[in-house]
């Protein structure tokens, strides 16, 4: 077996209408259709893949739970770290965020080429942008340590 690619995420939120907000306006996924599942939420697509699945918590969720099972909403990412997505167009997304005050952290990692951003979805699920990197580039938001990479 050989992973090819991650396929999609799914977040459970009291708070899907701000959820949908923030993935499609601050990392520009797009609504889709999403099958009728017998419990609220939405699917998020980039492109013609749908890449996130969020499902509402809250005081009828027995179905919920009969689909996915028992599990504590929370706030926070958990035992997941963050979530990471590969992008294009790093300065366009830079300017983007910067416009609409979406606070971010970002470094550069030459080693692998990447120039990363981090920013918090509104479950404080942290978000991490990639972008190749280029001798262009500029850091526009809060500067994040440089990594030191073992030899």
């Amino acid at each position: 077996m050989s992973i090819q690619r991650l396929d999609h995420f799914t977040l459970r939120t009291p708070a899907v209408a701000a959820t949908v907000a923030f993935y499609q306006h601050v990392i520009g996924l797009a609504p889709g259709p999403r099958p009728a599942f017998r419990f609220p939420g939405a699917w998020l697509y980039a492109g013609s893949q749908p890449v996130l699945h969020i499902a509402e918590v809250g005081d009828k969720q027995d179905q919920l739970e009969a689909y996915l099972g028992s599990r504590d909403a929370g706030s926070g990412s958990g035992c997941l770290d963050h979530v990471s997505l590969r992008g294009s167009e790093l300065a366009a997304t830079q300017q983007h965020l910067l416009a609409l005050g979406q606070p971010f952290r970002e470094r550069v990692v030459p080693e692998i080429n990447e120039h990363q951003l981090f920013l918090q979805d509104p479950n404080g699920v942290t978000i991490e942008l990639i972008f190749p990197c280029s001798p262009d580039d500029r850091i526009v938001g809060e500067p994040m340590p440089q990594l030191e990479i073992a030899p």
